[in-house]
């Protein structure tokens, strides 16, 4: 089975960079939590601005949708310097993550394109 996601540490940049596709089912949504945690434990988030690229990201499993708001709480949490969501291309998907975002009143900022999300660091 592909992984659904990958993960990309800069630390040159300071820039943490996630990228996420796919429909994920339980399963992949425990693994991802997982391995993002693991490696933000070897980190000093504070130092970090985090970059998730959910552009190829399909609508989750219904059962997932609480799993997205774990992990933007999470995101929230690990206190980076900044957190850049760059939303799903997918309407469903980008329904399900704005419909979290406005229930925990998420800070993080959302931008439509890569470029965008650089930008906004310079």
């Amino acid at each position: 089975m592909a992984k659904l996601y990958s993960f990309k540490l800069d630390e040159e940049k300071g820039i943490f960079f996630v990228k996420v596709k796919g429909f994920f089912q339980v399963e992949d949504a425990k693994i991802y939590l997982s391995e993002f945690q693991t490696i933000v434990n070897t980190i000093n988030p504070s130092r970090y601005k985090l970059i998730i690229d959910g552009r190829g990201q399909e609508k989750v499993a219904d059962h997932v949708v609480d799993d997205i708001e774990f992990v933007l709480k999470l995101y929230w949490i690990a206190n980076f310097k900044k957190v850049i969501i760059i939303k799903p291309s997918s309407l469903a998907s980008r329904i399900q993550v704005e419909n979290c975002v406005k229930k925990i009143n998420f800070p993080g900022i959302f931008v439509d394109s890569i470029e965008e999300a650089y930008n906004i660091l310079e």
